[in-house]
């Protein structure tokens, strides 16, 4: 039985909306990351670009099921005590994709939803892209791109920057694309719109976790500082590259000063998640009417607690 096949039938049941009901005094997180045009210009293997057609059916979903939120409402939940509406939902977009404020913006603001840019403000000074979006526009077509890429995962951080200088020194001009990140420009037009605030996605997309002492304070205050320095931005929220944290890296980041951390830990917030290690549902371009209504619904959650 398919995926989706599972997922239409748990919305015939009332099974989605059962859950819904109970979920509905947690907080919902989503992780997005671009919204293309009618299909990506690129492979995007990962499903990360979402049709923007898919998009405004997505959040017109969303609009109607859940009630979208702010991070300033999110934050003064969590700092000062507020109470959230029912079936609450924050949108956030990671990266930085230039496709976000093309594509992505005018939808949100159509339909007067908020959400949070978690650009990776070391790559937008560098005017470069995510080693991952380099690698796969390079080598993409390689029959062993996944294990290579895989393999660069694995690697510590300065290991795997070194062979990506070493291999990829050539001084090739990137093509205006779907992996294209904003500008400081429209990162700083964006985060003055009534409906987006801006935090930081590291230096350079490094994993924190893999990052020495040195290192991780890099990611986390120059980000804070470029992002001041450059787009008149005070970030006091953090999403973690890949997700991947530790107790380690929640303390570090709170020295840096930020107040709220996100992470890719799949299911709604629970009470006593800590501010700077909460969860989000990541969203793609899979992600069709009866999938997300049944992702997001919560049963899942239930299904890996027992």
């Amino acid at each position: 039985m398919s995926r989706e096949l599972v997922y239409r039938i748990a919305g015939l049941t009332g099974l989605n909306l059962l859950a819904r009901a109970v979920f509905a005094d947690r907080l919902l997180i989503l992780s997005y990351h671009g919204v293309c045009g009618e299909k990506p210009d690129i492979a995007d293997p990962d499903g990360l670009h979402v049709p923007s057609p898919l998009f405004e059916r997505q959040m017109d979903f969303l609009k109607r099921r859940y009630h979208p939120v702010s991070l300033k409402q999110v934050r003064e939940h969590f700092l000062a005590g507020t109470v959230l509406p029912r079936s609450a939902v924050l949108i956030t977009f990671d990266d930085g994709y230039r496709n976000v404020a093309r594509h992505a913006a005018p939808i949100l603001r159509k339909m007067s939803v908020p959400c949070v840019l978690f650009p990776v403000a070391g790559l937008v000074e560098a005017g470069k892209w995510l080693w991952t979006s380099d690698l796969e526009w390079r080598r993409g077509a390689d029959p062993d791109f996944a294990r290579l890429r895989g393999w660069l995962k694995s690697l510590e951080v300065d290991e795997r920057r070194d062979w990506l200088e070493r291999e990829f020194n050539d001084g090739r001009a990137y093509p205006e694309c779907e992996h294209t990140l904003m500008s400081w420009e429209e990162i700083g037009e964006a985060g003055h719109g009534a409906l987006v605030e801006i935090g930081s996605h590291g230096l350079n997309h490094d994993p924190m976790t893999g990052c020495d002492d040195d290192q991780l304070e890099n990611e986390l205050s120059g980000s804070r500082r470029l992002l001041r320095e450059r787009a008149g931005v005070e970030a006091d929220a953090v999403a973690y590259p890949n997700g991947d944290f530790s107790e380690a890296v929640v303390e570090a980041a709170g020295r840096a000063g930020y107040r709220l951390g996100f992470t890719t830990e799949a299911r709604h917030v629970r009470k006593g998640d800590k501010p700077l290690a909460l969860p989000r549902i990541l969203v793609g371009r899979y992600d069709t009417a009866p999938v997300l209504a049944a992702r997001l619904a919560g049963w899942q959650e239930w299904l890996r607690a027992n």
